[in-house]
C-alpha cells in the first residue's frame, strides 16, 4: 500500500471521528438543554410558591390578629394611631410594597408572569396604592421607603401614584 492511500484512509477515519464527536456533543447539548429547562421550571415553581406565601403571610396577619385588624381599619380610615400602631401599620405597608417589588423583579427577569401581568399593573397595583394613600402610608413612602428601595423603583411607583391621584381629581 502506498502512502497516499494510507493518508486517504487516515483522513476518512479522522472525518468519521469528527462526525462521531459532533453527534456526541449534540446529544450532550440536548441533554443539558432538557436539564436546564427542568431546572428553570423548578425555579419558576419555587418563585410562584414563594410569592404566594408572601401574599398569604401579608394577609394572614389581618385574619389572625384582631388587634392588628383594628389597627389596619384605623390606618385605612386615617384615624388617630399611637406611635406603636403607626409603626405596625407602616410595616404592613412595607410588606406589600416589598411584595410588589419582588413580583416586578421576577417579571423583569422573565422568570414568570410573561403575559400574565404587565409592569404598569405591578407598579400601579391598586391595593398597594390604596395603602400608600393613607396618612401613615404617605409619610412612610416619603421618609422610610427611600431607605429601603431603589430610587428608580420608587419613582415609578410615585409616578403611578400621582397619575392615579390626578385621575381621581379629574373624575370629581
Amino acid at each position: 500500500m502506498n502512502w497516499e492511500a494510507l493518508g486517504a484512509i487516515g483522513e476518512i477515519i479522522g472525518a468519521a471521528a469528527v462526525l462521531a464527536t459532533l453527534f456526541y456533543l449534540a446529544a450532550q447539548i440536548k441533554t443539558q438543554n432538557r436539564q436546564l429547562e427542568k431546572s428553570n421550571e423548578n425555579v419558576t415553581a419555587q418563585l410562584s410558591i414563594d410569592i404566594n406565601n408572601m401574599l398569604i403571610n401579608n394577609s394572614d396577619v389581618l385574619m389572625r390578629d384582631n388587634k392588628f385588624a383594628r389597627i389596619y381599619q384605623k390606618g385605612m380610615s386615617n384615624q388617630l394611631l399611637d406611635e406603636v400602631e403607626k409603626l405596625q401599620f407602616s410595616q404592613f405597608i412595607n410588606r406589600w410594597v416589598a411584595l410588589a417589588e419582588s413580583v416586578i423583579v421576577v417579571a423583569k427577569a422573565e422568570l414568570m408572569f410573561a403575559g400574565d401581568y404587565d409592569l404598569d399593573f405591578l407598579y400601579g397595583n391598586p391595593y398597594m396604592h390604596k395603602l400608600l394613600k393613607t396618612e401613615v402610608g404617605e409619610r412612610w413612602f416619603k421618609e422610610e421607603a427611600p431607605l429601603l428601595y431603589s430610587e428608580d423603583y420608587l419613582m415609578k411607583v410615585a409616578s403611578f401614584k400621582n397619575s392615579m391621584e390626578s385621575d381621581l381629581t379629574l373624575e370629581e
